[in-house]
Parts: structure tokens; C-alpha cells; sequence
């Protein structure tokens, strides 16, 4: 209601209904509806921001809490105050002597009438305090008398639109609030969807000629197209089963994988997909390219817009970029065929041509949405130089793979086992009786019932027994079970995780071909999966082992490339901070600069201790860590690590400049940007929730930092795939992990290979400090890292 406020609606609908025998609840965090409570019928839910606690309200709940009826909230409110209002409440008088002023005196009025009969220090507080505890009670009233066009019985729930609550919500990104309201309120009363039904007209071609020359027309118009392909599974699938193709917003063709086959298909089909080709539109392209080249032997380079790639840059936190949500919530279509019960799926329950070809127009529709979206939030430039090339890069590295030495991994399996049963062996020795060691619950009863160890940490179902916890009780000699824990969960991981479940992903060429997702992280860094390499202990014995069994093909080696402290050099060019810029550009080593800074002396005097404090601190802002977080790591107290992280930021104070400076940015902005200007929106810095907030910070330290570095650590990747081609070296890139890449490389090669990786890499990108990449060169990944 223009010119007026929303509590004031609530308060005059509240009541009115009330006075019509209604049961109302008042759901509210403003405690100024208490004065509403004066009627049996209505109460006030009191929901405190941040929490999940919450209170039912009636009469003699009101009086309970405040010590006041709800007809004497307004005044005992205005002598409190209230600071979220910015009404300021009389000095030296809380909560419990208002209540009592009021309870005494009946009203403000009679309190001022009283004034002589208080104490002196309350009679001049309040004397002084008169206009605006008066003004306090007047913006404290709430009407209750609006002149409102509907009656209370006018808002019964009725029918109500799914699919345009749905397309709200997602808009808003009310993620997880929808399954929710479908749970509270079901499909009762629902209306019919009034969104238009989408429909596209899917013609399929099965002669040659006709399929040639209708390819031939898309060429010679060079406009943009769609290609969309069906798999034999639902979603990318290994097998392709045909194409849908279109250049149009309303029809698409569908060919089948075996009328594709025929040569002067594949020709053209080659042709329009290759170098110079018009721009191709495609939905996770990566896949695409896959199939094409399993089923066709034709290689796609002509992509222009992966949609899904594009939806990730638009909002990294999303996870999920079906192509159907995608239309939905940019396009407001429906992309499920209306018809579907009619026949469209296969025998299988595949999609069928005619869905296939409306996903290909509806692809086309997206792109230009999803084009719009990019250039509207500065986007477009990081899509075109660095996420759209990389879809070719991770696809090269998918299929050439990596080869396995099987045989060693089966002696290494058989090892894991024989050490995770000794170790089990010695557990159980050290608990005095067998038991499951992988059961938290079965562990927690050893650790703290029977050895009545003192936990570090509690969670909600009890004592923690994770590794932090664990790692903390052993240096403290709580008892040598712990060594043996500790020492059972690594090498337990490591069969379970890569010893056992390498063996069935080793393809029929000995290789094995992990999939790289360039859409899966919030900071842009590439993940994997199948197998996961990012999880293999980087400095444990068991992890270089594990190393070995990724071998080189004969007469070839692997040469590891690292970037050096990355994300210090980062933070370095971010923060302009010259004691870090000056100790990078002079090759120092950071953490003894850091060391020698933060304890006051010379370089050549830091000892081992000092650097490993200072390695620490360094990396742990780097990643937003806090004092309560770097005593955790040091084991050291709170007020120590802060006194550390004090001196830390007295030597760089651009650090600490640069940080809060981030944190505010974000937090008028609602994401923070990289170097190239990826952005992460971070809605936790909007938390009330003081721990949700800070949490929040920490990430809006960290992504300018991490995504910084994966933005150079992905144009580097880019930039060494089309050296390599432009020279026609034989050298594959396989491998990407962290901040390394692996090459596989024939050992003729090595010397030329090895001088340009580190120059292309080195100079990726221009910062304030240089780039650094350490090689390493062996039969196995172990002896190259």
C-alpha cells in the first residue's frame, strides 16, 4: 500500500480477521506487533534472525516475556528503545525497570506525572529523555484502521500456477525453498499451468543426398546453428544415436548415427564442424565432441557457444546446468514435450528424435539469452579467451588418457591390503577387542568409553574422531592407538579409493581416460573425476606410490610442470604489497622473507620453526584463514596466532589493506571478481547469522586468489595446447591436477618440450611479480613430481 508501512498492513488485516472469529499467527522478527496480542484469537510467532529458535506468543505470553500487557508494549518499547529502528531508549533503563515503570504508573503520561517519586538518576534521565521517548511511542503504534480494498476472507489460499512459482523461484534463486513449499502445501488447489506450450517441428532425413545438401545450405549461410545430440542413455552417453541440428528458433532435423555414416555425410558433416566452419551453438560441448569423434572420426572445432559453460559463468554456485532448469528460467519454456506420453521415448525410455530436435532449437534460443547475459555482466571476453577453448583442451586430454602399469597396481593392492590388516590387527590389539575400525560409532566407544581418551572437538552425535581431531590427540601422547588410526585411514584410502577402483577404468587400450569438469568448482578451478587425481596425497609415502602406477608409453617419458606458489604471487600482484612483490622478483624464498619480517630477524638467521610458521600464515590467508584457524593449525593458542598474524600484517600491511577492501567490495556488490573478471556471488555476506557472514568473508579472501590463479593456470593450459600443435610435436597433454599439468612426452622431444612448456607457462600472463614452473621428468608420475 503506497505511503504506508507493511507492519501496518499486517497489524490492520491481523485484527480485522481476529474481530471475524479468525485464528490469525503473526509471523514476524519485530516485536512491536506484541501490542496486536489483546485478542484470544491472535498471537505472534517471534522468529530471531539467524537461528531456527522461535516463540508463540498470546496475552499471557507477552506478559511473561516483557513483563508488560500487549497494551502496554508501545509504552514500555518507547522508554527500551529500539536500535534497529534507530530509536534511541533512555539511558540507564533496560528492559526490566521499564517494565516496572510501566506496570507502576500505567502509561508514559503517568510516568511523567510521577517524575519527583523516582530515584534522582532516573528522574533526570528520563526528564531529559522526554521528546523522545514521546516520539519513540508515536513510531511504535502500529494502525490497525487502514482503508484496505479486501477483506481478510479474500486471501484464502486457492488454485495456484507451479510452473510460474517454479520460474519465480528459480529466478530468485530461492533454491531450496520450493521443494519445501511443495511438501507444505502439496498439489491441492492447484490451477492448470497457463504457460504456452512449446512445440517445434522435427523433420528427420534418412537419404544422403538430402542430408548433404541440407548441411550444405548451413555452410554457405554460415549463421549460427545448433547441434544436439542423442544418446543411448539418457544425458551424455558413451554411444551416440543421432544428431538434431538447426539454424532456426521453431524446426530442426534429426539424423540417425547410421544414415550419418555414409561417406558424403561424414564429408560434409566434417567439413561444416571443422576449421572455418560457421559458428556451432552446442549444450556441454565436451561430450559432443566425444561422440562425434567415436562414432563419426569427426573432430568439432568450430564451436562458438556452449551453453552450459556460458550458464556457468553466469553463476558458478548453480552446480547443475541441465539444459531443461536452463530453459526454464531463462527462456520460461517448458522443454519436456507435451505430447511425451504419446510415444516420444524410444523402447528404452531415450529420447526420442522429436524431443532431441526441440532441445537443439531450444539450445539456439538459449545461446542468445545466455550471450546477452555474459556481455550485460562483463563476461563475454573471459568466455571467449579462456572457457571456450578449453572445452577442446579438456576434450584432448579426456581422450588421450593415461597409461596404467597394471601390474604394479595389483602388487600394490595386494600391499595396501596386507598393511590395512596389520594395522587393524594392531588396533585392535591397542583397544583390547575386535571391532569395526571404519564404524564412528564402534570407534567412539574405544576411544573415549573404554581408553577414556579426552576428545578435542564435539559434534551434535558426539566426540569427533576426524583426522584433525585425531592428529591433535597423538601429538599430544594421549594414547599410540592413535598413530595406528591415523595411519589406517591413509592407507585405506588409498586402496579403497585408487588401488581398488583403478583396475575396472583401465580401457582396452591400457590408458585410462579421466573426465575433466570445467563447470563444477565456484573459484574456476578444473576438478576430475574418474578417478579423482586431485584427492592422491601429494606428500605422503602411500601417495607417491600410488604415483607409480601412472606410467609413460614405451620410449616416451612424463614431465610434470608446476607453477611455484601460485596463489602467493597472486596475492602479491592483488594486494601490491612491496615486501612480497621485492622478495618474488629477487627469487627469495617467501616463507623465510616472511619469517625473517614477522620474528624480526635475519634471513639467514630463520630456522626451521620460524619458516614453518610463516608457510602457515602465508598460505593460510591465501585462504582466508583467520587467528582461531591458524592456532588450530599450529597448535598454538588463539591470542597467540593473533598476536603472529598482527606482526604478519605490520611487515605487509597491503595484505591486510587489500582484504578488508575485498570483503567491503563484495559486500556492496555481492561477488567478488578475478584478475580476468570472473565473478562469485557470495549471498552469505547478506547472512544475519554472524557465523554464516564470516564464513562469507573468508570466501570473499579466498576467490580473488584461487580464481586469479585458475583463470592463469587455464590460459596456460590453452596457451601450451596450441604451442605444441603449432610445431607438430607428438607431446600430449594428459594430465591436469591442482596447479600441475603432465605431458606425456617421446623422449626425442623432451629437451625442445620441456624449455617451451616453461616459457609459454611463465609467461601466461603479466603480473608484479614473475611466474615460476618447476619441471620434473620420469618413466612415472612419481619420479616427474
Amino acid at each position: 500500500v503506497a505511503g504506508v508501512e507493511a507492519d501496518d498492513v499486517i497489524g490492520t488485516l491481523a485484527v480485522r480477521a481476529a474481530a471475524q472469529g479468525m485464528d490469525v499467527i503473526v509471523v514476524t522478527g519485530d516485536r512491536d506487533s506484541y501490542q496486536l496480542v489483546h485478542d484470544p484469537h491472535l498471537k505472534v510467532l517471534y522468529n530471531k534472525r539467524g537461528v531456527s529458535d522461535y516463540a508463540l506468543y498470546d496475552e499471557a505470553g507477552i506478559l511473561e516475556r516483557t513483563g508488560v500487557t500487549p497494551r502496554q508494549y508501545v509504552d514500555y518499547a518507547a522508554l527500551r528503545g529500539d536500535k534497529s529502528d534507530n530509536l534511541p531508549g533512555v539511558p540507564g533503563i533496560g528492559e526490566k525497570t521499564a517494565a516496572k515503570l510501566v506496570t507502576t504508573y500505567g502509561t508514559l503520561e503517568g510516568i511523567f506525572e510521577h517524575l519527583d517519586d523516582l530515584p534522582p538518576r532516573q528522574r533526570t534521565n528520563l526528564g531529559e529523555a522526554r521528546d523522545q521517548v514521546f516520539h519513540n511511542r508515536e513510531m511504535s503504534v502500529l494502525r490497525t484502521d487502514l482503508d484496505l480494498d479486501l477483506d481478510p476472507d479474500d486471501l484464502r489460499m486457492g488454485g495456484w500456477d507451479r510452473d510460474a512459482v517454479q520460474l519465480l523461484f528459480q529466478q530468485l534463486e530461492f533454491r531450496l525453498i520450493y521443494p519445501r513449499l511443495l511438501e507444505a502445501l502439496g498439489d491441492e488447489g492447484e490451477a492448470a499451468p497457463t504457460g504456452a506450450a512449446f512445440e517445434a517441428e522435427v523433420r528427420v532425413l534418412r537419404d544422403a543426398d538430402e542430408i548433404v545438401k541440407h548441411l550444405q545450405g548451413i555452410a554457405e549461410r554460415g549463421d549460427r546453428y545448433a547441434v544436439e545430440p542423442r544418446w543411448e542413455h539418457d544425458g551424455p552417453g558413451t554411444v551416440l544415436q543421432g544428431l538434431a541440428v538447426t539454424e532456426s528458433t521453431d524446426d530442426a532435423m534429426y539424423v540417425a548415427v547410421d544414415d550419418l555414416r555414409a561417406k558424403p555425410v561424414v564429408a560434409e558433416l566434417g567439413a561444416l564442424l571443422g576449421p572455418g566452419g560457421p559458428p556451432l551453438v552446442a549444450h556441454r560441448a565436451k561430450e559432443l565432441m566425444h561422440g562425434l569423434d567415436d562414432a563419426l572420426d569427426v573432430d568439432l572445432q568450430s564451436l562458438e557457444l556452449d551453453t552450459a559453460v556460458m550458464a556457468y559463468l553466469l553463476d558458478p554456485g548453480e552446480r547443475k546446468y541441465d539444459l531443461e532448469q536452463l530453459a526454464l528460467r531463462f527462456l520460461e519454456l517448458e522443454l519436456t514435450s507435451p505430447d511425451r506420453e504419446e510415444g516420444t521415448l524410444d523402447l528404452d525410455g531415450n529420447a526420442g528424435p522429436d524431443d532431441t530436435g526441440r532441445r537443439a532449437v531450444v539450445v539456439l534460443r538459449l545461446a542468445a539469452a545466455l550471450a546477452d547475459g555474459l556481455g550485460a555482466r562483463e563476461l563475454s571476453e573471459l568466455y571467449e579467451n579462456v572457457e571456450r577453448p578449453l572445452v577442446r583442451v579438456l576434450a584432448r586430454m579426456e581422450s588421450a588418457g593415461i597409461k596404467i602399469d597394471r601390474d604394479f597396481l595389483e602388487e600394490l593392492r595386494s600391499e595396501l591390503q596386507d598393511q590395512c590388516d596389520d594395522l587393524e590387527r594392531r588396533i585392535h590389539a591397542h583397544a583390547g577387542e575386535p571391532f569395526v575400525v571404519n564404524s564412528v560409532p564402534q570407534l567412539r566407544r574405544i576411544l573415549f568409553e573404554k581408553l577414556e581418551l579426552a576428545p578435542v572437538k564435539r559434534t551434535k552425535t558426539g566426540p569427533s574422531t576426524d583426522a584433525d581431531s585425531l592428529e591433535k590427540m597423538a601429538a599430544a601422547n594421549a594414547h599410540p592407538i592413535l598413530d595406528d588410526l591415523m595411519r589406517y585411514r591413509e592407507v585405506e584410502k588409498l586402496r579403497s579409493t585408487y588401488a581398488d577402483a583403478l583396475p575396472p577404468l583401465i580401457r582396452p587400450d591400457g590408458r585410462i581416460h579421466a573426465t575433466f569438469n570445467q563447470i563444477a568448482t565456484t573459484t574456476g578451478r578444473i576438478s576430475s573425476e574418474n578417478p579423482n587425481l586431485q584427492n592422491i596425497p601429494v606428500r605422503s609415502e602411500g601417495g607417491r606410490e600410488m604415483r607409480r602406477a601412472f606410467i609413460a608409453e614405451d620410449g616416451a617419458g612424463l614431465l610434470a610442470a608446476d607453477y611455484s606458489q601460485i596463489e602467493l604471487r597472486v596475492l602479491a600482484h592483488l594486494a601490491e604489497d612491496p615486501g612480497l612483490i621485492d622478495a618474488f622478483s629477487r627469487g627469495a624464498d617467501v616463507h623465510t622473507t616472511t619469517a625473517a619480517k614477522v620474528f624480526d630477524v635475519d634471513e639467514a638467521k630463520v630456522d626451521a620453526f620460524q619458516r614453518r610458521f610463516a608457510k602457515v600464515v602465508n598460505y593460510g590467508l591465501a585462504f582466508g584463514m583467520e587467528a582461531y584457524g591458524l592456532g588450530q593449525r599450529l597448535n598454538i593458542p588463539t591470542d597467540q596466532a593473533r598476536e603472529i598474524l598482527d606482526s604478519y600484517f605490520e611487515s605487509f600491511p597491503n595484505v591486510r589493506e587489500f582484504m578488508e577492501r575485498t570483503v567491503t567490495e563484495a559486500k556492496q556488490r555481492g561477488y567478488t571478481t578475478t584478475i580476468l573478471g570472473r565473478r562469485r556471488q557470495i549471498s552469505e555476506l547478506a547472512s544475519d547469522n554472524f557465523r554464516i557472514k564470516q564464513m562469507g568473508e573468508r570466501m570473499a579472501q579466498n576467490a580473488p586468489v584461487q580464481g586469479s590463479a585458475a583463470d592463469i593456470f587455464k590460459l596456460a593450459m590453452i596457451d601450451v595446447d596450441r604451442a605444441l600443435d603449432e610445431r607438430d610435436l607428438r607431446t600430449k597433454m594428459i594430465l591436469t591436477v591442482h596447479d600441475e599439468l603432465v605431458f606425456e612426452v617421446p623422449l626425442d622431444e623432451q629437451e625442445a618440450v620441456e624449455g617451451l612448456v616453461r616459457e609459454v607457462m611463465e609467461s601466461a600472463i603479466e603480473l608484479r611479480v614473475p611466474l615460476v614452473v618447476d619441471l620434473g621428468f620420469g618413466t612415472n608420475w612419481a619420479e616427474a613430481k
